[in-house]
């Protein structure tokens, strides 16, 4: 059953109708205003961008969406024409020659990685990161006092390594000076927990 649900999932169409029917249309703006407020000019990097459903928002910045899913980022530029999007690694030398950039921020990403692999991520971004800029990423979370509802969802992903806060800034500490979470409970039309991770190069920090 897991796997026919990560390959229907894998399909663009049907990710993108189950998305939109647990998320709120509001709900990338409010993520926008809320977490990823950037002055204009700014250079953008979205890791895992999927269907581009964050690229409106950086249209006065300098906005590159990310994704190895090549369907995605086929329909990420049907939607968002104007807008640049590849599929590449944030390690991938046209990425890393395009930075540093002020803002690196992912959507639900790090719970479908090993340890060892958010570890090589974070690594990454923060090579391409400007000492002043920030990553930033949303993800499903664990936590004390959670509701059965909120965790037997996010047990159901189909990203098999959600954490809970500890779980993730700890993989983060090595390569970022500051690492911060915010808990959001608010974000889907459904209980789901969000948690909102902030970092900070090691140069802002000197």
């Amino acid at each position: 059953m897991t796997n026919i649900r990560q390959r229907l999932l894998h399909q663009p169409a049907v990710y993108r109708t189950f998305k939109y029917l647990i998320a709120p249309p509001t709900v990338v703006g409010t993520v926008v205003s809320d977490h990823l407020n950037v002055p204009s000019g700014a250079r953008v990097l979205d890791v895992g961008c999927g269907f581009g459903d964050y690229a409106g928002f950086f249209a006065d910045q300098k906005y590159t969406g990310i994704d190895h899913n090549k369907s995605y980022i086929e329909m990420a530029r049907s939607l968002n024409p104007g807008a640049d999007f590849l599929v590449a690694d944030v390690a991938d030398p046209v990425i890393c020659d395009s930075g540093p950039y002020d803002l690196v921020f992912l959507s639900g990403v790090l719970h479908h990685l090993r340890d060892d692999q958010v570890r090589a991520l974070a690594t990454n971004v923060a090579a391409v990161l400007h000492p002043d800029g920030r990553f930033v990423a949303a993800e499903p979370v664990f936590h004390e006092g959670q509701r059965l509802s909120s965790r037997l969802l996010i047990a159901a992903d189909r990203g098999q390594s959600v954490r809970d806060e500890r779980g993730y800034t700890s993989l983060l500490d090595d390569a970022f000076g500051t690492v911060n979470a915010t808990y959001r409970f608010d974000l889907l039309r459904v209980p789901y927990s969000h948690l909102i991770i902030e970092a900070r190069s090691r140069a802002d920090q000197e």
